[in-house]
């Protein structure tokens, strides 16, 4: 996986970690404590009984993390993987560095790195009456 440039520069927030076929990366409903990105690896996703799929490329948990909430799914590894990932100190340091006054302008979603905006291995959450 190539890194895009917007994500380079945050690479020394980020640890790389391996996950083995079958473990459990997150639990639907429970509190988000990592965001992540699939290096390399096939993971699935269940969000409410749907089945959906990420690759290498594809983010998880972004969301969760930046309202301090709870995971949109089940994450399971497939094959034996490699993640990037980055904890609440390191995603608070990283949301820090973007307002600084040295950080290029940020957009209102995607403040400081260029994430890639495709969900399609996520199933679509449900609308629960929340903006």
């Amino acid at each position: 996986m190539t890194i895009p440039d917007g994500l380079r520069r945050l690479r020394p927030y980020f640890d790389e970690v391996c996950v083995r076929a079958g473990e459990q990366v997150a639990a639907e409903g429970r509190l988000c404590h990592q965001f992540f990105i699939v290096v390399e690896g096939e993971l699935r996703s269940c969000r409410g009984g749907q089945a959906g799929r990420l690759g290498p490329g594809d983010e998880f948990g972004w969301e969760a993390m930046r309202e301090r909430g709870v995971n949109e799914a089940t994450i399971h590894a497939l094959t034996d993987s490699r993640l990037l990932v980055m904890g609440h100190a390191q995603f608070r340091a990283a949301d820090a560095l973007a307002l600084s006054s040295d950080a290029p302008p940020a957009t209102p979603r995607r403040h400081f790195w260029a994430l890639p905006t495709s969900r399609r291995s996520l199933p679509r959450r449900r609308h629960l009456g929340r903006a």
